[in-house]
């Protein structure tokens, strides 16, 4: 049995006062903790939502202004319909030797399996006819089989010679070839970007940092976008109709009809035949 003294009323008042006074207390501080947890954490949730917001925002005025700006963009040594013209010395060709020349024509998309037929055997004359001033051959580099490639290569290939065009005119023609003779086939994903670069760089072309920039940037993108409709909705330059398709091609504004067959198309005989028959005299 206790010998402890009962606590009188007045002592139990006092201590129930006393504990009731302590769960307050300690009830106000864990409220504070939480007031405190739940202000950071709203707080860190706002500065999370307004960082998304505005990296949002960034990249969305980002890629606004790249595609402003690539909207823009037109290459040098290009005419304003899209036309890569070369002369003599596989140089971009005077305004004297457009006039003077033959005038070779040819409208193509690097992802066309007849623009290759076409030009796989007929490169080699071309050159020769084009670099000892005998012609000019005026490339229109289009872009509407990006459907027929696993990764665009339609457009990136001619937006990658349209950079060569733009800062290495020089290198055009071999660049061009080389493009056809990396050529995927339909419904395969074409060379990546760094393919490109590399069949560019053994073609000639000195892959620089404007270079890798155009390519990676797809600088002419807009520019190929409407030099294509142009293309399909207006008559060939030197020519009166309008294209139905790739190769387009043309001497002195005579096209070139090889009537759907193959044969023709990718016989070089056949198409010296049609050169000489309108060929400046």
């Amino acid at each position: 049995m206790s010998q402890t003294p009962r606590p009188t009323r007045s002592e139990q008042r006092d201590l129930a006062r006393a504990k009731a006074r302590e769960l307050r207390e300690q009830r106000a501080k864990g409220d504070k903790r939480k007031r405190a947890l739940i202000t950071t954490g709203v707080t860190l949730a706002i500065i999370g939502v307004v960082a998304g917001v505005t990296f949002a925002i960034f990249n969305f005025a980002s890629n606004s202004s790249n595609t402003t700006e690539n909207a823009k963009k037109v290459p040098a040594n290009v005419t304003k319909l899209g036309g890569v013209i070369l002369g003599e010395g596989l140089l971009p060709a005077t305004p004297a030797q457009v006039s003077s020349a033959t005038r070779i024509v040819i409208y193509q998309d690097y992802q066309c399996p007849i623009c290759k037929l076409f030009e796989d055997p007929n490169s080699a004359q071309i050159r020769k006819w084009v670099d000892s001033g005998l012609a000019t051959v005026e490339y229109h580099p289009i872009s509407f089989l990006d459907g027929q490639s696993l990764n665009n290569y339609s457009s990136r290939a001619a937006n990658a010679a349209l950079c060569v065009a733009n800062s290495q005119p020089q290198n055009f023609f071999d660049v061009n070839a080389a493009l056809y003779a990396k050529q995927p086939d339909e419904n395969t994903a074409g060379p990546s970007d760094t393919a490109i670069k590399d069949t560019m760089r053994a073609a000639g072309a000195e892959v620089n940092d404007e270079i890798n920039t155009c390519i990676d940037q797809k600088r002419y993108s807009k520019f190929l976008e409407l030099r294509t409709s142009e293309a399909f909705s207006q008559p060939a330059v030197s020519g009166k109709a309008v294209p139905t398709g790739t190769p387009y091609i043309l001497v002195n504004g005579k096209v070139y009809d090889w009537g759907g067959v193959y044969a023709d198309l990718i016989n070089p005989g056949r198409f010296a035949q049609f050169f000489a028959a309108h060929q400046t005299k």
